[in-house]
């Protein structure tokens, strides 16, 4: 005879989707890791235990979806696409000159989407931005690279949704998200000298040429974006 299982219940439910997130010790263990200990965390994945730490992917992947979701109901990111198409407005003036009106209307669609999903653009960068720290520091192999590149997008991603989270209920400016750019870029600088052993001016001048990768990549996304809602829609 078979043995039946237990019924369903609130507490198993819990526990069932704790273990689906890896949230029980993965993400927490992870973030707080990354900040307290990033190059001793990152040889323990790579070198001793990989099943000690969250997969550096799927950290990555619930970041970025986390973040997504909570930041398109944000006023404050609301607010920020307001004052950014209010500031281009000159420039929305002659794009609507060159262009005829639906092409105009599609062009500002296509910003709307590309903003609003702008961390999911940016994995596209990863691999990008993995190659070009493979090429200068050659002290890790090109998938360690991804890798690391996951865990540090990842930990300034949780970062984002918490500021984003303690602030859902305040009606702030825009101006949050040029903060949460500044802590991105702190965030990464940080990772960047500890897990490359790098002097700071290495660091932050890595992440200036990193920034500008991602720059580039995302003005690459919007143009497609752009393209994709002239042909399709």
């Amino acid at each position: 005879m078979e043995e039946e299982l237990e019924r369903l219940s609130i507490s198993e439910l819990k526990t069932e989707l704790f273990a689906f997130l890896n949230f029980e010790k993965g993400i927490p263990l992870a973030y707080v890791s990354m900040f307290k200990k990033p190059y001793k965390t990152i040889q323990t994945y790579l070198n001793k235990d990989r099943r000690h730490i969250i997969n550096p992917l799927k950290y990555l992947l619930l970041s970025v979806a986390a973040y997504t979701l909570l930041v398109n109901y944000h006023k404050g990111f609301q607010n920020f696409k307001t004052e950014a198409n209010k500031a281009n407005e000159k420039g929305f003036e002659s794009l609507k000159n060159l262009f005829n009106e639906n092409l105009y209307e599609k062009f500002l669609m296509a910003q709307d989407f590309y903003l609003s999903s702008i961390n999911l653009v940016y994995l596209f960068a990863v691999p990008v931005v993995a190659l070009i720290t493979y090429w200068f520091f050659k002290k890790y192999n090109y998938i360690e690279n991804l890798a690391i590149h996951c865990y540090m997008f990842g930990t300034a991603n949780w970062t984002s949704f918490l500021v984003m989270l303690l602030t859902f209920a305040f009606d702030v400016s825009g101006n949050i998200m040029y903060l949460l750019m500044l802590f991105t870029y702190s965030i990464i600088s940080y990772l960047l000298k500890n897990i490359y052993q790098l002097k700071w001016i290495t660091a932050l001048a890595t992440q200036l040429l990193l920034l500008f990768v991602f720059m580039i990549i995302g003005q690459l996304c919007l143009i497609g974006i752009f393209l994709y809602f002239i042909i399709f829609t």
